[in-house]
């Protein structure tokens, strides 16, 4: 029902998209309308998935994804909000950079992380009030070591309690490697980095929330379980997102010719991943995005080691979760809700998703339905850069509330 809530097997009455009932009211309502009663099996009726920070680099007219097509393909997923961030061809850092969205209880709602400095050179500072006013959810930096301009954004009465996401990766990166090195990736042949920065520029981030412990700053895609180290020994939490991908592929569990090898943040190896998931076990990570960079079949012909970085697969995000933490490690279902749902919703600041009388907020999983990835068998024309393609995936969002 939803973030304190167990899961419980009961009778529900469904009209048109809308919870009419729960309980033995749902079925009487249902005998009267004359309505058969269906057994649900082991399907799952649960809260909608939000998704804290993806990219779109051209909402409107973007040939390789756009607002209309992704807002479709992720409320088939099971989502019902997701966060984009500035990065697009048009640097969302001024208001009239970020689309109008009329969210809704009804349909999917977007919101769109401002830039924190203009283009997000960290030179100057983007009008932060102005942005937050137009309806952005929060600011976003990838350049945080030129401090002043950090330290007089930071100081500015504006940001108050909305979110500054600090990333960890660099759009303008110059290194060639794709993921990181380890006994696996050198036998693969795929150029690797040699030096991941990553636990500097989390020792960085955490230094800043040290100076500033009232900003509500998050620290975007760790990927790197050392960092998880220096999370662990700080003494003013401050919270932090991974990419669902993150905790599914490693260095050794995936075929050489998957799309998922090349991916912002990099794979690390399969120590790493168990790292990683340890510390969202122990509340060092508090949600998990998506984290979706869209690309078309141009792009995924490139050799892999100069093709563009990211993978974009929403229908893949609660199955594969799935397998992983409930199947394989026996996670009560609530658990896997609060990094996917309720945590992120938290951490944007917005209404948590519950299940309630009136709603279309609700997905219904089926753990036990088989279907093969690719595009044919989705039915929908979707980027080309989605993982496993061609495998037999288990567990599918079977029917979702909202409008299409």
């Amino acid at each position: 029902m939803g973030s304190n809530a167990t899961v419980i097997k009961d009778n529900l009455l469904i009209i048109d998209g809308k919870i009419e009932a729960f309980g033995n009211k749902a079925k009487e309502e249902a005998l009267k309308k004359n309505i058969k009663i269906s057994q649900s099996g082991n399907k799952i009726l649960a809260p909608m998935l939000v998704d804290s920070h993806s990219f779109l680099k051209d909402p409107l007219t973007g040939f390789d994804d756009n607002l209309e097509n992704l807002k479709f393909r992720a409320k088939k997923s099971g989502f019902g909000t997701i966060a984009f961030l500035p990065n697009s061809n048009n640097w969302r850092d001024s208001p009239e950079k970020i689309p109008f969205q009329k969210n809704n209880e009804f349909d999917l709602n977007i919101y769109f992380w401002g830039s924190f400095s203009l283009e997000d050179k960290g030179k100057n500072l983007s009008p932060h009030d102005e942005l937050l006013k137009s309806g952005s959810i929060g600011l976003s930096t990838s350049n945080f070591f030129n401090t002043s301009i950090i330290f007089k954004g930071l100081s500015l009465d504006t940001v108050k309690l909305s979110p500054i996401l600090f990333s960890l990766t660099k759009e303008n990166s110059q290194h060639k490697g794709m993921i990181n090195k380890d006994i696996k990736s050198l036998q693969s042949g795929f150029f690797i980095i040699d030096n991941n920065n990553e636990v500097s520029e989390v020792k960085n981030i955490l230094e800043i929330k040290n100076i500033f412990p009232d900003k509500n700053i998050v620290i975007k895609n760790i990927s790197d379980s050392n960092s998880l180290k220096q999370i662990e020994k700080q003494v003013i939490p401050i919270s932090s997102t991974i990419s669902w991908w993150s905790l599914i592929a490693d260095t050794n569990n995936l075929e050489l010719d998957d799309l998922g090898w090349k991916v912002d943040p990099p794979l690390g190896s399969q120590e790493n991943r168990e790292l990683l998931i340890k510390g969202l076990e122990n509340d060092l990570i508090q949600a998990i995005a998506v984290n979706s960079t869209a690309l078309n079949d141009e792009n995924t012909f490139i050799p892999i080691n100069d093709r563009p970085v990211g993978i974009s697969s929403f229908e893949l995000v609660l199955p594969l979760l799935w397998e992983e933490f409930i199947s394989k490690r026996d996670w009560p279902i609530p658990k896997l809700w609060k990094y996917l749902s309720f945590n992120p919703s938290d951490l944007l600041g917005i209404m948590q998703e519950k299940l309630s009388i009136g709603s279309k907020r609700w997905l219904i999983f089926d753990p036990e339905t088989k279907w093969l990835n690719n595009q044919i068998n989705l039915g929908y024309d979707s980027p080309s850069n989605f993982p496993k393609k061609n495998e037999l995936i288990k567990g599918k969002v079977i029917h979702v509330g909202l409008d299409f």
